[in-house]
């Protein structure tokens, strides 16, 4: 049984609050709209040390939300906003620091704080509900595409779209974020049943070491020995997984989706 986030429930309840009040979030969240109905101002600042706070009003149901006005990507201040919200709403976040440097926000490794994680999950699912993702999800196999296409569709980044695909998707997926030929966070759906190690070093077979010279492994998942990936003893001998990688110069990164297609045996 999977332990209750209570980030998501939260922003599901929300949403409910929302969509019993026709008021149901669609393709363009406008979270200033929201965050007015809870006497929340949204403002962009001139600022350096944080990427976002929540200020709230001492015994008055008045806060704002502040937004560093230089980040460069609209969809990193949107998430951000709904990252502050989560703290508006999640019981016991009222008792931490209200600023968020960028290592607070959309921070998918395991090193994250618990609180801004439950922040993060809570932003996720509200920005990326079911409605608008599941038809995506069901409609397209598993691939970087599909992701991108829920990126695309809630004005999110792909980091953030891949998290909430591994929610979502009932296919064995799992998703791998690599700097440096290493791996630095992993994103697995319930379904896909093995561990993938935090800070090992890329085999040079995978398409993703092979994207950090420039070439990405192309329009759809392709197999590989999951061997490459997946360091345990139960796989059978020549088992393989579907991978689809992909370079993100910007970031020094790449983003790999792995498929286990094969739902009959353990890894075919």
């Amino acid at each position: 049984m999977q332990k209750l986030r209570r980030g998501p429930a939260y922003a599901r309840a929300f949403l409910q609050e929302l969509d019993e009040a026709g008021e149901i979030p669609g393709r363009h969240t406008d979270l200033q709209r929201i965050a007015s109905t809870l006497n929340l101002e949204v403002r962009e600042v001139d600022a350096q040390g944080f990427d976002g706070s929540l200020i709230r009003a001492k015994d008055l149901p008045l806060g704002a939300i502040l937004v560093r006005q230089s980040i460069r990507e609209a969809s990193r201040k949107k998430f951000t906003i709904a990252h502050e919200l989560g703290h508006f709403f999640l019981h016991g976040h009222d008792q931490i620091d209200g600023v968020c440097v960028s290592g607070d926000i959309g921070n998918w490794g395991g090193e994250a704080k618990a609180l801004e994680r439950e922040a993060d999950e809570f932003a996720a699912e509200l920005l990326m509900h079911g409605a608008l993702v599941l038809p995506v999800i069901h409609s397209m196999s598993p691939s970087l595409q599909a992701i991108e296409k829920i990126a695309m569709l809630c004005g999110t980044s792909l980091s953030a779209a891949a998290w909430r695909f591994c929610d979502l998707t009932r296919e064995r997926c799992a998703v791998v974020w690599s700097a440096a030929r290493e791996i630095q966070w992993s994103k697995r759906s319930q379904y896909f049943g093995f561990r993938l190690t935090k800070g090992a070093t890329l085999q040079p077979a995978t398409f993703a070491f092979a994207c950090f010279s420039g070439r990405n492994s192309g329009p759809e998942p392709l197999p590989v020995l999951a061997e490459l990936w997946i360091g345990s003893k139960n796989l059978p001998e020549g088992a393989k997984v579907w991978e689809q990688s992909k370079a993100l110069p910007s970031y020094g990164s790449v983003i790999s989706l792995l498929w286990i297609k094969e739902r009959r045996t353990a890894l075919s």
